[in-house]
């Protein structure tokens, strides 16, 4: 007999969390995307010697690429 996969969804996974729940414990400084953006959909960031590109998406979302 077979079993059907399973339909378990994580709505936390893909919910964003605030600032305050991010830093619950935690000593870290925050930057507001729209001050870090500044009117542009993608920076690049140097950081050790790498650079990183930073860019938001049509969707509102950010992703990171080396």
């Amino acid at each position: 007999m077979e079993s059907e996969p399973s339909q378990r969804t994580n709505d936390r996974q893909d919910a964003p969390i605030s600032p305050e729940q991010a830093l619950a414990g935690l000593n870290a400084k925050v930057v507001d995307s729209n001050e870090l953006m500044d009117g542009s959909n993608e920076i690049l960031i140097s950081h050790k010697g790498a650079v990183y590109r930073l860019r938001e998406t049509r969707s509102g979302k950010l992703i990171l690429q080396k």
